[in-house]
């Protein structure tokens, strides 16, 4: 998915948990969040989640600052894996 698709919406933090947004440290952000999602040119979402990054517009601008690598793949629910990745 070089070319996803990054986009961002504020919506109510009680309608982002109900909405399987991830999130840690919920506690800490305001009544109002911003969730990222990232999504094919289908709309098909890959990854919602609340704003700590990352504020690109597609993931190939990433190119310019490195090799994107993956360094942990996980199930976090039926249908839907989980990234962790570092830029090298």
């Amino acid at each position: 998915a070089t070319n996803a698709k990054m986009g961002v919406q504020l919506m109510p933090k009680e309608q982002a948990k109900k909405s399987d947004v991830v999130g840690s440290f919920w506690e800490k952000y305001p009544d109002t969040v911003k969730v990222w999602t990232i999504s094919d040119a289908r709309g098909n979402i890959y990854s919602r989640e609340l704003c700590g990054g990352p504020h690109v517009s597609e993931l190939s601008e990433i190119a310019q600052f490195g090799m994107f690598k993956i360094t942990k793949e996980e199930s976090i629910s039926a249908g839907v894996r989980r990234i962790k990745a570092v830029l090298e």
